[in-house]
């Protein structure tokens, strides 16, 4: 283990000002004990050795050495410059056995405060996946809806405007603005039902007050206005409704919901002034909101990922931002996490194949389908999965092979490549994973 992952927690500033206050304070209320002697030099017990123990057990062992030099420092200062405090002597058994003390509990404060650190972390990615995965299949269920509902006239799924969208915000990468703006604004008032809206982009808590795009009648912002503040207080999609204003209060607009992606950033703001009574209900405003969070978790994934989609513009953004967002993990925490490439000849049914082997991904896993010249590639992305459970995978893909298609490994059928995420760049890793040679 590094040096790195033994002080891996990083203290902020709270940290160290604890770190200096808590034995300052514990030489304070020693001093007023026993003013003769507020280092407890000749006391049965060596009690202000708790101070730096506490910040050691609390915040790891960086801070821990800076509450111990505090208090050894502020010992020896004492002695040498204080002598009504008749300190005669410096207790060195407390010196060592307080310094060896406080050394092992800041060691197993940091291995403690990793662990968690590393366990918030895939209950964050985990979290975020499911929110991700609930979003889409809640926009499945409505495209089937619509698409029942549509007249052959105007044969719109939502799943194909998703996807342009998606399309137009690598080509374009700029997000809300110009073209993209205009036609998730176009989708959701087809969807949502509503006559005259606006869609404002959001950079931190501050809201743009141009719009990006607009439907119907253009209206200036009131960014005061009780539905937009509650939307930006709460991060959550506002309505105006009989029973949710109190009286005296009064809005000029009908919803205002947020773009909010899975990780809690706030990307823009959906302003409706006017739509039908009949559109105002609990399933439509569900429907606007999933298609704003599905929307503004593309525009993050292709901000995060912009980088690596410039050179590989065909990868997926959400496979390139997962991939990005792994490499951090793995640079800051020591999260192993793998790229497994199965390259299929061309010479077998490559799109049955994949098709086939798509279904053994696991719950977080992600798949990137690339079709070459020499071969068609299946990159599988496996957060928080080591070598070991990486050639479990590829043993299960060698199984179902053999099983369903009678292929064994070699030249003329298939290999496999197993590529560890590590704490560099990600771009060289998708390179590399996607043109990972057939005879690899």
């Amino acid at each position: 283990m590094t040096l790195r992952n033994h002080i891996a927690p990083s203290p902020q500033a709270r940290a160290w000002a604890e770190a200096i206050a808590i034995p300052a304070i514990a030489i304070a209320i020693a001093f007023a004990l026993r003013p003769h002697d507020p280092f407890l030099v000749d006391a049965t017990f060596p009690w202000l050795w708790l101070a730096p123990v506490l910040v050691a057990l609390r915040y790891g062992l960086a801070p821990a050495v800076l509450s111990l030099a505090v208090l050894i420092l502020s010992l020896v200062a004492a002695r040498l410059g204080l002598p009504a405090l008749h300190i005669h002597r410096l207790p060195q058994e407390q010196f060592l056995g307080g310094i060896m003390l406080t050394l092992l509990s800041g060691e197993y404060g940091s291995m403690w405060i990793l662990r968690l650190r590393r366990s918030e972390q895939m209950s964050t990615y985990a979290t975020q996946q499911l929110e991700g995965l609930t979003r889409t299949l809640h926009t499945t269920r409505i495209s089937h809806d619509r698409l029942e509902q549509t007249i052959i006239g105007k044969p719109v799924t939502l799943r194909d405007s998703l996807l342009e969208l998606r399309r137009a915000l690598v080509t374009q990468g700029n997000g809300l603005a110009g073209d993209v703006a205009a036609r998730l604004l176009h989708l959701t008032a087809y969807h949502g039902g509503f006559e005259q809206a606006a869609l404002y982009a959001v950079s931190g808590d501050a809201v743009d007050p141009v719009a990006c795009a607009h439907i119907g009648a253009a209206f200036d912002l009131d960014r005061d206005d009780i539905l937009i503040t509650r939307c930006l207080e709460r991060r959550r999609t506002a309505y105006w409704a009989v029973n949710s204003l109190k009286d005296g209060e009064h809005s000029a607009y009908l919803v205002a919901a947020p773009l909010l992606a899975s990780d809690g950033t706030m990307l823009g703001l959906l302003v409706v002034a006017a739509m039908p009574f009949l559109f105002l209900n609990d399933e439509n405003l569900l429907t606007i909101s999933v298609l704003l969070a599905y929307f503004a978790d593309d525009v993050y994934a292709a901000r995060i990922a912009q980088d690596v989609l410039k050179t590989l513009p065909h990868c997926p953004p959400r496979f390139a931002a997962e991939t990005v967002k792994l490499a951090r993990a793995a640079r800051e925490l020591n999260l192993q996490s793998s790229l497994v490439t199965i390259a299929i000849a061309k010479a077998a049914p490559c799109d049955q194949i994949l098709d086939d082997l798509a279904t053994l991904a696991r719950g977080l896993d992600d798949n990137w389908r690339i079709t070459g010249p020499d071969a068609c590639r299946l990159v599988t992305l496996m957060p928080f999965s080591n070598r070991v459970v990486a050639e479990g995978y590829i043993d299960r893909v060698k199984a179902r092979l053999a099983e369903r298609f009678g292929l064994k490994p070699g030249p003329e059928t298939y290999s496999t490549t197993i590529r560890a995420i590590g704490g560099g760049d990600a771009l060289p890793m998708l390179s590399a994973a996607a043109e990972a040679s057939h005879d690899a």
